[in-house]
């Protein structure tokens, strides 16, 4: 009883100093939760948002450089196969074949008695084709076969490097597009998500998603400006550059891999020099005219959001334009180099299937002002490449050409094979006094797909510029 009544006088003589101690300790206790523990898990909760927000950006974006990859293949029979019918490179070697046909055929042909009596024996397939076309003024190849050989030959000049040189600026110019109209609606269709997601109004929530992707598809068929005009302006001015360069270069004409990619250097810099504007005007209709034909052609029930100036349409393109036009973000600086790194692997490809020893290889050194961009290549395909500078026949690089431009082409897997220059290893066999193409086993081991594609889609630049693009939520 002692203890009780000692205690509760502690207790009376201290009841201030205890009410006010609990009241104290009763605070602390709230304010650590309230503020300290609840705002550490908060803290943590924000993380993992974030980690998670991080993830799902990460995640679409590799998706979407992977649609645009698999975009790209699908597009390039619709944007190669104009491409090679304007640039007959099989038409002229056919029209130089069946010509050394004939004219052999006639250095042979038996006495006037022989030829009544056998007259049957020698109607080869040549002949009749060369009779068949020479008779049908309709035809394509009769137009060649007025031509003299050497009329022929320049023109497989002309056209074969025209062709190349226009489908490395085309597949580049396809590729850059189509990765910054990717990124542009995959950022817009993410931040849409994103801002559901987060319980805020959406200012576009009036907008019919029917219609929404239809704007959407209207803006990705802006693409059929390219694959259907600007890759003929395109080589127009490119096919003049050429003659100005090889003008004076025979087939006959020996010249080394180094050396011919050189004069391909200088094109390239003279185009994108001299004519920026033109190039970055056909890769995509930023001039109104170019706009409403594509949008014609495409989708003409969108025409009127184009005199809507906060229209979506128009608002994608306007970014689009601005994008390429801005200096800042090096678009052109990047299209040029996705062409330089094109030329690249041509060359590298013309080495390996031209050279006979290892023991001429030689670095590629280009033009002084390029060597920058020849180390960021070197370092992105991790290897070094090597030309051989030996010299050959222009006719040996006409028909590697006409190979290699298969294989910029090719949207599958397929190996491409040494039946592709049948028809120009005969000719060249010819230039060469009977001598086949140096080189044992001469376009037999090419390389499966599409070499020139794959490396363009995985340059560290072009990821950075996608993820400039994608990132940008301004």
């Amino acid at each position: 009883m002692a203890i009780f009544s000692s205690l509760a006088g502690f207790f009376n003589r201290n009841k201030r100093r205890i009410f006010i101690t609990s009241a104290v300790t009763f605070s602390i206790y709230l304010l650590v939760n309230e503020f300290v523990i609840k705002k550490f898990r908060n803290y943590q909760n924000a993380l993992r948002q974030e980690f998670m927000f991080k993830q799902q950006i990460r995640q679409r974006f590799i998706s979407t450089q992977q649609d645009c990859y698999y975009t790209i293949l699908a597009l390039l029979p619709v944007l190669a196969q104009p491409i090679v019918d304007a640039l007959p490179v099989d038409l002229i070697t056919q029209a130089l074949r069946l010509k050394k046909g004939h004219q052999q055929q006639q250095q042979q042909q038996p006495s006037s008695s022989q030829v009544a009596s056998g007259s049957n024996s020698e109607l080869t397939t040549d002949n009749l084709n060369l009779l068949d076309n020479n008779n049908n003024p309709q035809s394509q190849l009769s137009v060649y076969m007025n031509k003299s050989k050497a009329e022929l030959w320049n023109l497989l000049k002309i056209k074969t490097i025209t062709r190349t040189l226009t489908l490395m600026y085309s597949i580049s110019g396809l590729l850059l597009i189509s990765r910054l109209q990717m990124n542009i609606l995959a950022r817009r269709s993410y931040l849409e998500s994103a801002i559901v997601m987060a319980g805020v109004k959406n200012p576009n929530n009036d907008i019919d998603p029917h219609e929404n992707y239809i704007i959407e598809q209207s803006y990705l068929s802006l693409s059929w400006w390219l694959l259907n005009k600007g890759w003929a302006n395109l080589s127009t001015l490119i096919e003049n550059l050429v003659i100005d360069k090889f003008e004076s270069v025979s087939p006959k004409t020996e010249i080394g891999v180094f050396d011919f990619e050189l004069i391909l250097t200088e094109i390239i810099e003279e185009i994108n020099t001299n004519n920026k504007q033109f190039v970055l005007d056909n890769l995509f209709p930023i001039k109104y005219p170019d706009l409403l034909e594509t949008i014609l052609n495409t989708n003409s029930d969108v025409i009127h959001q184009l005199d809507i100036p906060d229209s979506n349409l128009t608002k994608l393109i306007n970014e689009t334009s601005s994008i390429m036009s801005d200096n800042n973000l090096y678009f052109f600086d990047l299209l040029n180099q996705l062409i330089v790194t094109n030329l690249h692997t041509l060359t590298s490809n013309l080495s390996s299937n031209l050279s006979t020893t290892s023991n001429s290889l030689m670095m590629s050194d280009t033009l002084p002002d390029q060597q920058n961009q020849q180390n960021q290549l070197q370092s992105s395909s991790s290897k070094i490449i090597e030309l051989d500078n030996k010299p050959y026949k222009l006719a040996s690089f006409l028909a590697q050409l006409s190979v290699q431009n298969g294989i910029m082409i090719n949207n599958n897997d397929d190996v491409v094979g040494a039946n592709d220059e049948d028809d120009f290893e005969s000719m060249i066999k010819n230039l060469n006094g009977g001598q086949g193409i140096a080189g044992d086993g001469y376009g037999a081991h090419e390389l499966s797909g599409n070499v020139y594609i794959n490396t363009l889609n995985s340059l560290d630049e072009l990821e950075n510029f996608s993820a400039g693009i994608y990132s940008n939520f301004e």
